[in-house]
């Protein structure tokens, strides 16, 4: 028994001193954190519940759909974006709301993959594609999307998730303001949103544009570790000098100090903010600006567990009710 607890409390110890030693490389590089995969005092390994597991509760689709891969774009060092086209006696059968997710069924691959459509309900009526944005992980459906996938290749698709942007509800609901809150790959269902927003805009004026949707502001505060893991950046950057009185965008770089030879200037509506997070200040100050119509503001965030809890506490302290914040949690 003796001999037991002594080998229990050795491992212990020198797992627990692994983790010290990993600690900096492993927060640096988000890709495996030790913390969440292993039980240090037994040693035995966790398994993290699957993405069927962790979204159990939420309602989907009944009909699963075949997609062929069509294209394949490397958008940064870690992200692939995959575009997929239904087969013509399908196509009727997908539909999906802006900020909703996909279960994927791969060929041979026995898990299930779970990734948030980042194209719009709009682009899928007019070409009949819809896009996903998967990044780089040893889980194995995105591991096989980067290492295996190619054009031609065939899956399934499921719809589900009730993140979104409603626009019927949110003109019920009276919504005027939106702030987007993203964090790394966050931003996957909220470039969805606010593209759709934006999208029925084309070839009209403001006034139009904002008489048809009610929608008068758009932000978004959106991290990243550095410049080049800012995903769909010159899409986001594109919208905003279409429709510059409508989105502002601003930039959290947490990972560089200097700014990037390869970032743009600031300027009146695009904002970068080196070595740092979205603070409560940031949120503060946007919550002041809109002080007299909070009814009409609603905020969506997407990000790690730690910063959707810091943001909550932070929106309800500055005045913004609790139903209006709304929150990616899988």
């Amino acid at each position: 028994m003796y001999i037991n607890l002594f080998k229990t409390r050795f491992l212990s110890t020198r797992l627990k001193g692994i983790q010290r030693i990993l600690k900096p490389f492993i927060s640096k590089t988000g890709d495996y954190k030790m913390s969440e995969q292993q039980n240090f005092e037994t040693g035995d390994l966790i398994e993290k519940p699957s993405h069927l597991e962790r979204t159990s509760h939420i309602e989907r689709q009944k009909s699963k759909v075949p997609a062929e891969i069509i294209s394949i774009i490397s958008q940064t060092p870690t992200i692939k974006s995959f575009l997929f086209r239904p087969p013509p006696s399908y196509i009727p059968e997908f539909s999906f709301l802006p900020g909703q997710w996909l279960d994927v069924f791969i060929p041979n691959v026995p898990i299930i993959g779970g990734f948030s459509l980042t194209s719009t309900p709009n682009q899928y009526t007019l070409t009949n594609t819809f896009e996903l944005s998967i990044k780089y992980s040893t889980n194995p459906p995105a591991k096989w999307f980067h290492e295996n996938a190619k054009i031609g290749d065939s899956v399934e698709v499921r719809v589900g998730g009730d993140f979104v942007w409603d626009e019927r509800k949110e003109q019920e609901d009276g919504t005027e303001c939106v702030l987007f809150i993203a964090g790394g790959v966050g931003i996957n269902p909220l470039i969805s949103m606010f593209t759709s927003i934006l999208e029925p805009k084309n070839n009209t004026n403001v006034n139009n544009m904002m008489k048809k949707v009610g929608v008068k502001k758009i932000r978004l505060l959106y991290s990243a570790r550095s410049f080049n893991e800012l995903l769909f950046y010159n899409r986001i950057e594109e919208l905003r000098k279409e429709w510059p009185h409508i989105l502002e965008c601003k930039y959290f770089l947490t990972g560089e100090n200097a700014p990037p030879s390869q970032s743009p200037s600031t300027n009146d509506e695009t904002e970068f903010y080196y070595g740092q997070r979205i603070s409560q200040k940031v949120l503060d100050d946007i919550i002041m600006k809109e002080r007299e119509n909070l009814e009409k503001l609603k905020c969506f965030i997407c990000g790690p567990p730690i910063m959707r809890t810091d943001f909550i506490c932070w929106l309800k302290s500055a005045g913004l009710i609790e139903k209006r914040i709304l929150l990616e949690k899988w």
